[in-house]
């Protein structure tokens, strides 16, 4: 979530997570705006209930922005999410996309967003300040990250878009939209779109030319080959001026938003296959959006599916072990319990001698592994609750986990 954070989007990390951003848009009036909202969830923060061979779940979403006097604009919707099987009611990833447009005038404000769950007690709530520009003669409207867009030509009617609210797009995946409004240009004006690296370096522009009238809508795809892994910049020019600038960023997951290619390597040291994508580094930078997707196809179980589960389940383990082995003074997963519980899932049995053992060096830990007819031994040699598989326990270990992931 911190990177979401950075980039200005309100988040809440709770179990009912969610990210939502804000989009200023010209209005019917000189002193109203369009201010859409959208605001992306999970399926697994929800309570769903069985319905026949369905199973739903129903939730709230209301949206406040608040001035100095009081409350400017809100919205408040019950919606219901319905899908086909359990399975689906556990995914992780983006699933849920709620937007609203609220009108409101130009100044400062405060936007509030919150979420619950009907059916359960899980909720979130997030608020960051926001400026409503007042609207000018002539100008163009940030770059929005979209999923979908129609251009309107009537600013009395909100947008027909809808909005991307991660401002994010998965690393070699489809092209990342962007959407654009002028408003009251001269025919013929043209500015150019361009994205910036993490390093400020350009690595795709096009040059857009403006049509006359009270607005006017532009969209464009920035191709998955120009993207590799960070935070970018999408920024609007004229004669070399900036008019206008948004970040977004490139991540292999929605469950985590990682800056750069090594951190994602990093992060699947424990993964099936990890050497090709060790050899990704390697590979020259125009080559590695390809490479990185052949590894992606290759590694997914069902490739029918949205949802790459092998990797879901991985990064959901990773999510336990961050929870369950937080004792060491580290990150859960770094540690070697937290390495066979990601590589082999959780034991069939734990035999913990701690409680028993006065505190010192030798105390241990015993797990089992029925299927795998395996018994590792986890030893605290140090005296400071840090758990090491004895050699014996780390030859077998690795033996297995290399038979697991030759399958």
């Amino acid at each position: 979530m911190r990177a979401y954070r950075e980039m200005g989007l309100l988040t809440d990390n709770g179990p009912l997570g969610f990210i939502a951003t804000a989009r200023v848009l010209a209005g019917p009036r000189a002193d109203s705006l369009f201010v859409g909202v959208a605001v992306s969830m999970h399926n697994r923060g929800l309570a769903f209930q069985r319905d026949d061979d369905q199973f739903v779940a129903a939730y709230r979403v209301e949206i406040s922005i608040r001035g100095a006097t009081g409350i400017a604009a809100m919205a408040a919707r019950d919606e219901r999410v319905r899908v086909g099987s359990f399975r689906e009611t556990q995914r992780a990833d983006e699933s849920i996309i709620y937007q609203d447009f609220l009108t409101v005038a130009p100044g400062d404000y405060v936007l509030a967003v919150a979420v619950r769950d009907r059916n359960g007690a899980s909720a979130g709530r997030a608020e960051a300040p926001i400026t409503v520009p007042a609207p000018q003669a002539s100008a163009v409207s940030l770059p929005m990250t979209v999923y979908r867009a129609r251009p309107r030509t009537d600013v009395s009617r909100p947008p027909d878009v809808v909005l991307n609210a991660r401002q994010s797009i998965e690393y070699g995946a489809d092209s990342l939209h962007v959407y654009v409004e002028t408003y009251a240009m001269s025919a013929g004006s043209r500015f150019t779109l361009t994205a910036l690296d993490p390093a400020g370096g350009e690595v795709w522009s096009d040059t857009v030319t403006a049509d006359s009238g009270a607005v006017r809508g532009l969209i464009r795809a920035v191709p998955p080959g120009a993207l590799s892994i960070g935070r970018y910049e999408l920024q609007i020019r004229q004669r070399g001026q900036v008019m206008a600038a948004t970040p977004f960023l490139v991540t292999f997951s929605d469950q985590y938003a990682v800056a750069n290619l090594e951190d994602i390597v990093s992060l699947l040291r424990y993964f099936p296959g990890a050497d090709s994508l060790r050899a990704i580094l390697r590979a020259p930078a125009a080559e590695r959006p390809a490479l990185w997707q052949r590894f992606w196809r290759a590694s997914d179980p069902n490739p029918a599916t949205p949802e790459h589960e092998a990797i879901d389940e991985y990064l959901s383990r990773i999510r336990i072990a961050n929870e369950q082995f937080n004792d060491e003074g580290g990150p859960g997963w770094l540690t070697e319990r937290g390495e066979v519980f990601i590589s082999l899932g959780p034991p069939n049995e734990i035999l913990d001698r701690r409680a028993e053992q006065q505190i010192g060096r030798g105390r241990y830990i015993t797990w089992n592994y029925f299927d795998y007819r395996l018994t590792l031994t986890f030893i605290d040699d140090t005296g400071f609750g840090r758990f090491r598989l004895d050699p014996r326990s780390r030859s077998e270990f690795l033996r297995i986990r290399n038979q697991v992931y030759a399958r």
